[in-house]
C-alpha cells in the first residue's frame, strides 16, 4: 500500500509545484479547468455507455425483426419452389413419360429462369438422363452423371417416394447446388407434398429399408446453383430494401477469414450441418459445412452455429481481429436455421461520430469558457490589486489613499470599504493624538483615586479586617475607609450613585468631607463625647453641605458607617440608604435591616439615628455595595441578597481575608465572564476582643 501512496503523493506535489497559480486569473482558469474537465469527461463517458447500451438493445431488436423477415421470405420461397416442382411432376407428359413433351416443358420453364437447372431421370437401378434444361451438358458429363446417379441419396429417397432437398455437387456442372428431387408417379396425385431435407427424411422414414416403388415414371430434379441462391430467393433485392439497411449482401467466399473483417453476412445452417451463404456471389466448388467455421477468425461462431442447428434462437456478441460482431439466430423451417452477422461498427459508427462531435463541442466549450473567465477576471483582479496596494499603504501608516469610483457589485463594495477604513483610521489617528492628554489625565485620576483607598488597613489584636474594591469602568465610585481612634475603631463602606468619571469626582468630595469630620475628634473611653454622636455629626454635616451646594447635579451617596468599642465589642452604626450588612455569629447569619436615614446629599436637614449592636468574640460583619448583589450571570439574572444569605453559612474561614476571598470567588463564578454590572466593594470586620 505504501508503494502505491508514495507515487500518488509525488504526483500531487509535482502538480502543485508546476501548476501553482499566483494570480486570480490563473487560479480561476485552472479551477474552472479542473472542475469542468472531470465533469465533461464523466458526462461524456456516461452518455457513451448509455448510448451504446441503447444501440445494443435496438440492434438486437432490429436483427430479430430482419431475421423474421428473411425467414418468412425464405419459407415462402421454399413453398413456391416445392409447388412448382410438384405441379410439373403431376402433368400428364411426366406421368406417361412422353420425353419430347417433357423436354418442351423443361425448356419453357428454364427460359423463365435460366439459372435454374432442370433434370428428368428414369426411375431404375441404372438411371438415364431422359431430359434436361439449363446449362450445357457434354456427353462425358452425361455419362458420369448417369454412372453415379443411383448412389445419390436424394435419388434413392425419390425411388422410395420421398420428396427431398439437399445441397450437392452437380455431376453435370461440377458446382454445388441446392437439389430439389420429386418422384413422378404414374398415377396423378394432387395431395400437397411435403419436402424434407434428404438426410433428415432418410433417417426419420428409414427409407433405405423400404422397397423401390414400381409406380414411378421418373424423378424430376431441380438444381439451383448456390452462387445464385441470393438472386433466386430474392434476398439480393431484399438487401437493397430500406427495411433492412443494416445488411449489404456483398461478401466474398472467404469473408469469414478476411482479417479486415466484414460489415454483415447471412448464413443458413441445415440440420445436417450444411451451410448456405445467400449473400456470396462467387462461391467455392465444394459444399460448405459447419465444421469449416472452426477455422474462422470469428471466435465462437462455430459454437453458436452448432446451437442453431438444434433450432435454438438467441443473440450473442462475437469478436474477431479486434472487431466485434452481433450474431442473431432464427428458425426458418424444420430443417434450416438462419444466422445474421453484423459488425458493430455498422451501428456504432454514427454513435462514434456523435461522440467525436460531442468531444469537439465539449473541448470548444471548455476553451471558450476559459477564454471568457480569463477575460472577465481582468475586471476582478485589477480592482483587487488596487485594493491590495491600498491595504499595504495603510499597514505602513499611510492613510492618504484614494480608491477609484466604486462599482455596484461586491468588488465595488470592497473598494468602498477599503476607502472607509482608510478614512476612519486617519480620523482615529487624529482622535488618538488629540486625546492623548485626556487619557493621561484619566490615568492620573485613577492613580489619585487609588490613593483614596487605604493601601494598608489598621491592625489591632482586638479586630481582624479585610477589604476589596473593583470598579466596573476605568474609575470607580465606591470606596471604603477605616480610622483607628484609641479605644474605638470607625469603618465605612459607601457608594456614589451611577459610575464612571463624574461619580468618581463626587466620591472624592464625599470621602474627604466624612473623613475630615471623623478625625476632628480623638477620643477614648473616658471622654464625655459619645462616639455615636461624632459619627452622626459627620454624616449629617456632610449631607447638609452636599444637599445645599451640589443639589443641581442630584448626586448622592449611600453610606454604612460603624464605630466599635475595641474593649467591649459594642458597635453603633448608621445605615444611610445603603445595602443591609450581614452579621455572622454562632453559626447563624443576620441581616442588619435598620435604616438610619436617607442617602446623603439629597435632603438638607435630614436626621440620622444610630443603631446599637453587641458583638461577641469572633462575630463578623460583612459590609458591601450594591455591585455585589447586582452581579449578573450570562443570562442577565442578578445574584441577589438571598443568595448571599445562603452562601455565607457554608463558607469556612479563620481570617477575614479568607471569608472575603470566598465571597468574591463565588460571585465571579456566578458571573462566568459576564461584564461587571456595577462597582463592587466588600469589607469583612471581625471583633476578636483581646
Amino acid at each position: 500500500m505504501t508503494s502505491t501512496v508514495r507515487p500518488f503523493t509525488r504526483l500531487t506535489m509535482l502538480i502543485k509545484r508546476h501548476l501553482h497559480a499566483r494570480s486570480i486569473r490563473a487560479q480561476l482558469a485552472l479551477g474552472l479547468a479542473f472542475g469542468l474537465v472531470p465533469c465533461l469527461a464523466l458526462g461524456f463517458y456516461v452518455t457513451q455507455q448509455y448510448t451504446k447500451s441503447r444501440v445494443l438493445t435496438l440492434t438486437e431488436n432490429r436483427l430479430q425483426a430482419e431475421a423474421e423477415l428473411i425467414s418468412f421470405g425464405l419459407s415462402q420461397w421454399g413453398r413456391g419452389v416445392s409447388r412448382l416442382v410438384h405441379t410439373i411432376a403431376v402433368t400428364p407428359a411426366f406421368r406417361t413419360g412422353r420425353i419430347a413433351e417433357i423436354q418442351t416443358v423443361l425448356d419453357r420453364v428454364a427460359s423463365e429462369d435460366s439459372d435454374r437447372l432442370w433434370r428428368f431421370w428414369s426411375a431404375s437401378s441404372q438411371p438415364k438422363l431422359l431430359a434436361s434444361a439449363g446449362g450445357i451438358i457434354s456427353s462425358e458429363m452425361k455419362r458420369s452423371a448417369e454412372k453415379h446417379q443411383f448412389t445419390r441419396s436424394y435419388y434413392q429417397a425419390a425411388l422410395r417416394g420421398a420428396s427431398t432437398y439437399q445441397t450437392v455437387i452437380s455431376r453435370t456442372t461440377g458446382k454445388p447446388c441446392l437439389n430439389v428431387a420429386q418422384p413422378v408417379f404414374t398415377e396423378a396425385s394432387f395431395t400437397r407434398v411435403k419436402f424434407q431435407e434428404t438426410g433428415r427424411a432418410m433417417a426419420a422414414e428409414r427409407l433405405m429399408r423400404q422397397p423401390i416403388r414400381t409406380d414411378l415414371s421418373g424423378v424430376l430434379v431441380l438444381c439451383i446453383p448456390l452462387e445464385q441462391i441470393g438472386f433466386d430467393t430474392g434476398l439480393v433485392d431484399l438487401f437493397k430494401d430500406e427495411k433492412i439497411p443494416t445488411l449489404n449482401g456483398n461478401n466474398s467466399h472467404d469473408f469469414l477469414h478476411n482479417p479486415k473483417g466484414f460489415n454483415s453476412a447471412i448464413v443458413l445452417v441445415s440440420n445436417s450441418g450444411q451451410l448456405l451463404f445467400p449473400d456470396v456471389r462467387n462461391q467455392k466448388s465444394s459444399i460448405p459445412l459447419i465444421a469449416d467455421l472452426k477455422s474462422s477468425s470469428l471466435t465462437g461462431l462455430y459454437e453458436f452455429a452448432h446451437q442453431s442447428m438444434s433450432g435454438r434462437e438467441g443473440f450473442v456478441t462475437l469478436s474477431a481481429n479486434d472487431q466485434r460482431y452481433f450474431a442473431f439466430s432464427s428458425k426458418v423451417d424444420s430443417a434450416w436455421s438462419l444466422i445474421l452477422l453484423l459488425n458493430d461498427r455498422a451501428v456504432t459508427g454514427s454513435v462514434n461520430a456523435i461522440a467525436r462531435v460531442q468531444a469537439f463541442v465539449g473541448l470548444v466549450t471548455l476553451l471558450l469558457a476559459l477564454f471568457i473567465v480569463v477575460l472577465r477576471s481582468r475586471s476582478l483582479s485589477r480592482p483587487l490589486s488596487i485594493a491590495g496596494s491600498a491595504l499595504k499603504r495603510i499597514s505602513t501608516g499611510d492613510f492618504d489613499v484614494l480608491m477609484p469610483p466604486a462599482r455596484d457589485d461586491e468588488i465595488g463594495g470592497l473598494l468602498t470599504n477599503v476607502q472607509i477604513t482608510a478614512n476612519r483610521l486617519k480620523s482615529y489617528l487624529n482622535e488618538v493624538t488629540s486625546f492623548a492628554v485626556t487619557q493621561k489625565q484619566i490615568d492620573t485620576a485613577k492613580s489619585i483615586q487609588k490613593d483614596f483607598l487605604l493601601a494598608r488597613l489598621p491592625v489591632s489584636p482586638d479586630y481582624d479586617v479585610a477589604a476589596f474594591s473593583r470598579p466596573a469602568l476605568e474609575i470607580g465610585a465606591d470606596w471604603y475607609d477605616m480610622v483607628d481612634l484609641g479605644d474605638y475603631v470607625i469603618f465605612l463602606v459607601a457608594d456614589v450613585c451611577d459610575k464612571g468619571v463624574p461619580s468618581a469626582l463626587y466620591m472624592s468630595v464625599f470621602r474627604s468631607l466624612i473623613r475630615s469630620k471623623l478625625i476632628e475628634h480623638s477620643f477614648d473611653s473616658s471622654d464625655s463625647v459619645s462616639p455615636a454622636n461624632v459619627m452622626r455629626a459627620a454624616i449629617e454635616q456632610t449631607n447638609n453641605y452636599m444637599a445645599a451646594n451640589q443639589n443641581e447635579s442630584m448626586m448622592f451617596a449611600t453610606v454604612f458607617v460603624a464605630v466599635v468599642n475595641k474593649l467591649t465589642g459594642v458597635a453603633e452604626y448608621i445605615c444611610a440608604g445603603h445595602e443591609s450588612p450581614v452579621l455572622i455569629g454562632d453559626g447563624s447569619v443576620q441581616s442588619l435591616d435598620q435604616v438610619s436615614g436617607p442617602a446623603i446629599g439629597l435632603f438638607e436637614g435630614a436626621s440620622y439615628q444610630p443603631s446599637r449592636l453587641q458583638l461577641n468574640r469572633g462575630d463578623a460583619l460583612v459590609i458591601y455595595s450594591d455591585g455585589l448583589v447586582d452581579a449578573r450571570s450570562p443570562d442577565d439574572v442578578g445574584w441577589g441578597h438571598e443568595r448571599l444569605l445562603e452562601v455565607l453559612p457554608r463558607l469556612s474561614y479563620e481570617k477575614s481575608e479568607q471569608l472575603l476571598e470566598s465571597v468574591v470567588s463565588v460571585v465571579d463564578e456566578y458571573m462566568d465572564g459576564s461584564d461587571q454590572f456595577d462597582d463592587l466593594t466588600v469589607m469583612v470586620f471581625r471583633w476578636t476582643g483581646h
